[in-house]
């Protein structure tokens, strides 16, 4: 854990040959540049913390593959771009929070889909609601049946008015 060291500089390319490591944190310094494209090789990392950093740049593909990765807590830099799906492996607690809120420091926010807060360019977090399969299909079942018995009380309706 190196968060707040007084840390500067980059992240070195190197970090991708830690292939064992789970945690990584590295917020609250004065780190620079990109986050590195090797992080992807991390496998075994459940927490990236690199929040209030100087960090800019595109969010690399590799975060994909941290499958185990837990905390990932990128705010407070000038990231953009798109965080891929991450999967939490059915953990009861995960923790991911992107510059993905609005007003944005860019024209439009970080899109992260997986991140369960969001934080803006004014350092206000809110958290977000976890879009599920089942809310989705709930809606619609529920926006079907409004319907078919709007279409089914048409005739009585109108026969009730008529009469």
């Amino acid at each position: 854990m190196l968060g707040n060291g007084g840390l500067s500089g980059r992240i070195s390319d190197a970090i991708s040959s830690l292939t064992s490591i789970e945690t990584l944190d590295l917020h609250d310094n004065d780190l620079k540049g990109s986050i590195p494209n090797g992080i992807g090789k991390l496998v075994n990392l459940s927490s990236f913390i690199v929040s209030y950093n100087v960090i800019t740049g595109s969010i690399p593909d590799g975060f994909g593959n941290l499958t185990n990765l837990q905390l990932l807590h990128l705010h407070g830099n000038r990231l953009r771009g798109t965080v891929p799906l991450l999967a939490s492996k059915g953990q009861h607690y995960s923790s991911f929070i992107s510059d993905c809120g609005s007003p944005s420091v860019f024209d439009s926010p970080l899109d992260c889909p997986s991140c369960t807060m969001c934080c803006n360019s004014q350092s206000e977090c809110d958290m977000t609601e976890k879009k599920t399969d089942f809310g989705m299909w709930s809606s619609v079942f529920i926006a079907s049946a409004v319907f078919a018995l709007l279409i089914l009380a048409a005739p009585l309706v109108k026969e009730i008015f008529t009469s």
